[in-house]
């Protein structure tokens, strides 16, 4: 028996995309683990059964697809047609997006903000809000756990360098 690997005809990108999966009235966030023109492999299930259509969506991009395969909280697609992965593979996000990430990052190496983030400075301040309210609900969830209570340490670390941009700003 041929692996799934020989019977590609495309190849594939490895990526970690965010996006939905459509399938009649349901959506469901999924992760793109993998991608070619002709397929993709999910990551976060459950999902509808083999055979189902469904539309994977990003953004402004959307394609038709059957799932072929799943197990475990991973499912694999065959597209209606072909995509361009380069397309599917660029950031998803507002125009200002950039910015935002430029910013971060002269943060992130202790560096004064780039020239235009004061104007960010308002939203950055909302998102470090934002941010901490989402780690004080979390924080209160009786689902807490001591890996859960990791990450929710990097969200409020991330919170804090927000907060700190957008006064330095």
């Amino acid at each position: 028996m041929r692996s799934m690997t020989d019977n590609r005809s495309h190849s594939r990108s490895n990526v970690f995309l965010s996006a939905i999966l459509v399938a009649g009235t349901t959506s469901l966030p999924v992760l793109v683990r993998n991608l070619s023109q002709r397929g993709a492999f999910l990551d976060g299930g459950p999902f509808t059964p083999v055979g189902a259509k469904v539309e994977l969506v990003r953004g402004n991009l959307s394609v038709r697809a059957e799932i072929i395969w799943q197990a475990g909280g991973h499912a694999g697609l065959r597209f209606a047609g072909e995509i361009d992965v380069g397309e599917w593979v660029k950031r998803v996000g507002h125009q200002d997006q950039q910015r935002v990430d430029e910013a971060l990052a002269a943060l992130r190496r202790n560096q004064p903000p780039p020239a235009g983030a004061r104007a960010e400075a308002l939203s950055l301040g909302r998102l470090s809000t934002e941010l901490d309210g989402i780690c004080e609900r979390l924080a209160a969830s009786p689902a807490m756990t001591v890996e859960l209570g990791e990450e929710l340490l990097k969200l409020d670390a991330l919170a804090r360098a927000l907060q700190q941009l957008a006064s330095e700003s």
